[in-house]
């Protein structure tokens, strides 16, 4: 086949045309699923979604918490969230929604906005370079309505420090 047959330019522009709808569309995909208004099209997100929009963290969008930086990190949440898909279609989810995660990959996404080593961190930082995640002390912070918008009570604190 030599490159001057017009068969051979009708498929290659149509194999072109054919990539880059289907480049479009899947950038496109990403963007839509990792807009925060994404998180609410499934109802058992309902709840979780209501208490992030009434914490003080309700600008920061899901993806900012919920995914690491990078592409590698945009893939991950990706794949991950193909699970949760599947289980939603399936209902296979587990009731009520918690969330299971690594926590020192959460304290890592939390350290990219709040710095632990500015002036009158001291606490924070000895909390961190003893291995403590943010969220072993915020626990509810941002998903539980009852404790979103509050520091953690000195309950908490007894916890490890009796």
């Amino acid at each position: 086949m030599t490159m001057n047959r017009p068969g051979y330019r009708k498929l290659l522009l149509f194999v072109s045309l054919f990539s880059l709808v289907g480049i479009a569309l899947v950038v496109g995909a990403i963007k839509y699923t990792s807009g925060s208004a994404f998180c609410i099209t499934c109802h058992e997100m309902e709840p979780i979604y209501e208490a992030w929009q009434s914490s003080t963290h309700k600008s920061v969008e899901c993806m900012k918490c919920h995914s690491d930086p990078g592409a590698v990190g945009l893939v991950q949440t990706k794949v991950k969230a193909l699970s949760e898909v599947y289980r939603h279609f399936t209902n296979t989810y587990k009731k009520p929604i918690t969330i299971n995660a690594d926590t020192a990959a959460f304290s890592n996404r939390c350290l990219r906005c709040h710095d632990i080593k500015g002036e009158g961190t001291e606490h924070n930082l000895a909390h961190f370079e003893s291995n403590v995640n943010c969220a072993d002390c915020h626990k509810g912070l941002v998903h539980h309505p009852e404790t979103n918008q509050k520091l953690p009570t000195s309950d908490v604190c007894q916890e490890c420090h009796g």
